[in-house]
Parts: structure tokens; sequence; C-alpha cells
């Protein structure tokens, strides 16, 4: 969050100083330059990190607006617009086509200037997905800071004249960009197969979940008002607690609402809820008190790869029978849907229902296999990653 701050204060101080004539329009163009290109290049990385999770966040907006038949490209489109984003900003940097940036670049911030007052406006997405899950924003806050984007875009636009190439060399310039490609297609071709190798989810290892499920006493509680409404002379009138209502003469009371003024704080994990299907019990305290547990996460049994589910569980199978670690499958199907897709006619170890968006949040991986030690997370392994001997984390 601080380095956004100091990107944009960067950007505004040096639009005010060539206001008043204290750096030349040159410098104040460079300054904006560097720091908006640094800009899509840090928001692009956050999200190219973990591409599976900016393609839900399409998800949710292809839904809002009814394109459903999008759905199945979500992924292509979420790789595409980041690569844009951050292919924008290297050129930007680098002062190369600068015509076609500026272009592409104004086109990207109305876009998603649009978007985000959508959101704001409707209320429909919460989070913007802007910096992946390194940064939540709401959507007021989202629209805001697009609107300080546009106005820094139509700034560079209108005085692209004085966007140079950084390098007079094009032949260094050429190698620098080749790199820079083949490491933005490593990045998510590495997390898509694997795990994202930063993360900043609220599953990430090391976490206590135990703790992350708890609000800390000094947390923000939710403010609520009621409105009354009373009859008052054949009309009916809105009023507040503070008006006291009821003690107005020949007053009658029709109705009581209450709304919500203000959000309190949420626990950081809020949505960790493990349901045994069977007995309809809510056993999570169960499984985070446990000493040590393993967890095998299947989001989506439809897409599910049904050769890694073999080679978990001939895995777990072989660890289970040396240490006795108990075994439990996280998913949003139910054991009738899992048998079918898993062609099994016994599951081999007890499932659990889980909300799905709290599976997806917990891996990116489908399947993935989880390791807690007493609510905490220790390991997650993506199933291409699980080693065959798990006893070195058994204890």
């Amino acid at each position: 969050m601080s380095f956004l701050i100091i990107l944009f204060s960067v950007q505004a101080l040096a639009i005010v100083f060539n206001l008043i004539k204290v750096i030349s329009k040159s410098l104040m163009i460079s300054l904006v330059r560097f720091s908006y290109g640094t800009f899509l290049l840090f928001s692009g990385f956050v999200k190219l990190i973990d591409p599976l999770g900016f393609s839900y966040k399409l998800q949710e907006y292809f839904e809002v607006f009814g394109f459903d038949w999008l759905i199945e490209f979500s992924l292509f489109l979420s790789i595409s617009i980041i690569l844009f984003e951050m292919f924008l900003g290297i050129f930007l940097i680098c002062g190369i086509h600068v015509k076609k940036i500026m272009w592409g670049n104004l086109i990207l911030m109305l876009f998603f200037t649009f978007l985000t007052f959508f959101s704001a406006y409707f209320n429909k997405v919460t989070d913007c997905g802007c910096f992946g899950d390194f940064m939540k924003l709401d959507p007021w806050h989202s629209f805001t800071k697009d609107i300080y984007l546009l106005c820094i875009s139509l700034v560079l636009f209108f005085n692209q004249s004085y966007i140079k190439p950084l390098i007079s060399s094009l032949a260094t310039t050429n190698r620098i960009l080749i790199v820079f490609v083949f490491i933005l297609l490593f990045i998510p071709i590495y997390a898509l197969s694997h795990l994202p190798f930063i993360d900043f989810r609220p599953y990430r290892i090391g976490v206590n979940i135990i703790q992350d499920k708890q609000l800390p006493v000094d947390a923000k509680k939710d403010v609520y008002e009621d409105i009354w409404y009373y009859i008052v002379d054949g009309e009916i009138e809105e009023f507040a607690t503070s008006d006291e209502p009821w003690k107005i003469n020949g007053a009658v009371f029709k109705d009581r609402v209450t709304k919500l003024v203000s959000k309190g704080d949420e626990p950081k994990i809020h949505d960790f809820d493990l349901i045994d299907e069977v007995t309809g019990l809510n056993i999570t305290d169960t499984i985070l008190n446990m000493k040590q547990v393993l967890l095998v996460v299947c989001y989506d049994i439809e897409k599910t790869n049904l050769e890694a589910h073999n080679q978990i569980n001939q895995i777990l199978h072989n660890t289970s029978i040396k240490s006795s670690l108990p075994v439990y499958g996280l998913s949003s199907s139910s054991i009738e849907e899992l048998k079918n897709k898993l062609l099994v006619s016994e599951l081999p170890y007890p499932y659990l229902l889980v909300d799905q968006t709290t599976l997806k949040t917990m891996i990116r991986a489908n399947p993935g296999v989880f390791l807690l030690e007493n609510g905490i997370v220790i390991k997650k392994w993506h199933w291409r990653d699980l080693p065959n001997d798990l006893s070195a984390f058994m204890h």
C-alpha cells in the first residue's frame, strides 16, 4: 500500500510542480511516465502470479453482466488482460510505440472506470480484483482510484510528444523486451502447473486458521439504525429513534425498519465451515484442533483430474498406513456426485461439504492437498508436487 501511495504522490506532485513552474513539462512527463509505468507493472505482476484467481473475478463480472458464455474463456482472458497491462507498462517505460501505447492505455482505463462505476453504483461485485489478493478495494474506492488513473492517462495522452525512448539503441531495447516476454510467459505457466510462488490469500502457509477465524477484542462492530414509520395526520412519516415519534400526540405506529449504517470488521477467515454431510454437523473445530490432518481439496469435481486423484489416494494410503494420520476430503459436491465422478463405490476417506468459493481460495489446484497442524497451515501441495513419501512432514 505504501508503495502505491509513493507512486501516486510522485505523479500528483510532478503535475502540481509543473503547474506552478517549479519543474519543466518534460521533467513532469518523465516522472509521471515512469511512476505510471511502474504502477502498471506492479498491478499486473500481483495478478500474474495468480492468473486463476483473477479469472474467478472475471467470472463474477461475466455473471453480473449476463455474459455467461464468456465464463469458459475466463482464464484465457485473465492472462490476456494481465499481459496487456504489463506490456503497456514496459513499453511506456521504454518509450517505444508511444502512440499505440497511449491509445491502448486510454481504452483500458475507460473500460475499467466504467466497470468499477457499475460495480460501485449497483453494488454487484464487492472487490474489483485490481490487485489480485494483494489488496482488496471496495467498489467506490476502486472507482475513485480509476478516475485518478484516467486523469493521469489523459495527461500522458495529450503530452505524448515528450515521451522519448529510454534507450537509444533499438537492438538493446529489443533484447530487454525478449527477456521480459519470457519472464511474463513463465510466471503464469508455473502458477497454473504448480501453485503461485507468492501467496497473498488467507490460507497461505503459516496461517493459524483458528486465530484468523476470530475477531480481535478492539474490532469495529456493525452499526445499525432504526427507522420508524408513524401515521401523523393521515400521512405516513419517517422518523429516527432520536425523534421519539411515539411521543407525538395522535401518532399511530406503522412499521420499523433496521438498516446497516456502517459495516464492522470481519475476521480474516469467515467462511471456513466443514460440514459432515451424513450427520449434518459442523465439525470445523474438531478438524482444526487435530494434532495433524491431511485435507484433499477438490473445488470442482466436474473439472477435476481423475488420474491426479488416483495418484493422491495411493500416496495418502501409504502415508496413513505408516502414521495413522487422519485424512479428509473437502468438496462442494455431494457424496453421491463424488462417487459417480470418481467412478468408485466407496470413497477412500470421508468427504466434508465446504463452500466452493472457500475451496478455490484455499488452494489453486483441483485437486490439491493441505497439511494442518493444530489449525496451522504447515504445507500445501498442487497434485503435481505432492511427494511420494510424506513421512518427513509427519510427527
